[in-house]
């Protein structure tokens, strides 16, 4: 499978556990800190290329160090880099200190995030793929509505699939600014809280209907520890999460992002495909960093019938 991750690739910086930020100047001593690749894009990227795919990345990075890095991280797991556009503005970064129980407050500098244009992207890249996985269209400044629509339209003529996912905290806004976007997404992976905040329903059945009505075709919400909803032409199915010790939370989105669309690969059901992705989400939870957990398909694989 060749999939182009499309979007927000950044710099994360991880600490654990963090259980708070000393005053003036303070010290805390950690157990352990990790610099990963990460972003809706660039964690997918990552997790992709575990899972087997052969995977290009294209987005904004920055002229610096930082952006060296990045580069470096995704091309030591795989990831072939050659469609990271460097800018002149920082590489996005975010810091996040990670607390005992998983859960991870943000720090982050959006930098170049903004800054991508059609002419950094080339459409026979997309047209070639089987997949195009958009990742945060939302912080791509004008590029996603000056540029993105016209790329996809192009990829799915010829016969590339097109998924979806968020990086901000969604706005009800956003439904409308990216209106021109939904009819071309074949899949849209948000979280809980996005797609409540998108369309301002609480139930997540009647959420994904929304999207739905404004032409996605699969809307499949992920819920953290209480697993993840499929809503589909089959109607809504329940797939539930796999109970394992949490250690960070961070990119298990971009995980099950990957495993979703390794299992349609396999011609899997959209629910079968959600199986997988469970199971690649679980292992990521288990370590620090949206590179953990993940070692490669057939151990991913062994999981799918524990959730």
């Amino acid at each position: 499978m060749r999939v182009v991750c499309l979007g927000a690739h950044i710099l994360d910086v991880l600490g654990r556990p963090v259980t708070d930020i000393p005053a003036g100047q303070g010290r805390r001593v950690l157990e352990e800190i990790r610099v990963t690749a990460a972003g809706t894009a660039g964690g997918t990227a990552v997790d992709l290329a575990k899972l087997g795919a052969d995977v290009v990345s294209v987005g904004p990075v920055g002229a610096d160090a930082a952006g060296r890095m990045l580069r470096l991280l995704l091309a030591d797991h795989g990831v072939d880099t050659s469609g990271l556009v460097a800018k002149p503005a920082a590489t996005p970064a975010t810091m996040l200190p990670i607390r005992p129980d998983g859960s991870r407050p943000a720090l982050h500098a959006p930098g170049a995030m903004a800054t991508l244009t059609g002419a950094d992207v080339d459409p026979r890249l997309l047209a070639e793929a089987d997949v195009v996985h958009v990742g945060g269209p939302d912080v791509l400044g004008d590029f996603a509505l000056d540029a993105l629509p016209e790329l996809l339209r192009h990829a799915r003529a010829h016969g590339t699939v097109v998924s979806m996912d968020l990086l901000s905290v969604a706005r009800p806004e956003l439904l409308d600014r990216l209106a021109v976007l939904w009819p071309l997404v074949d899949h849209l992976l948000p979280n809980d809280d996005q797609l409540r905040g998108l369309t301002g329903r609480a139930d997540l059945a009647e959420a994904a209907a929304v999207l739905r009505g404004r032409g996605v075709g699969t809307v499949v919400v992920t819920r953290g520890g209480d697993g993840a909803l499929v809503v589909s032409d089959a109607g809504a199915a329940q797939v539930p999460a796999l109970a394992v010790p949490v250690v960070d939370t961070t990119g298990c989105g971009d995980a099950f992002t990957a495993g979703y669309l390794v299992g349609l690969d396999r011609g899997w059901s959209v629910v079968d495909a959600a199986r997988l992705g469970t199971a690649a989400a679980s292992l990521v939870a288990q370590g620090l960093g949206s590179d953990a957990g993940i070692v490669d398909l057939p151990s991913t694989l062994g999981l799918v019938g524990s959730a």
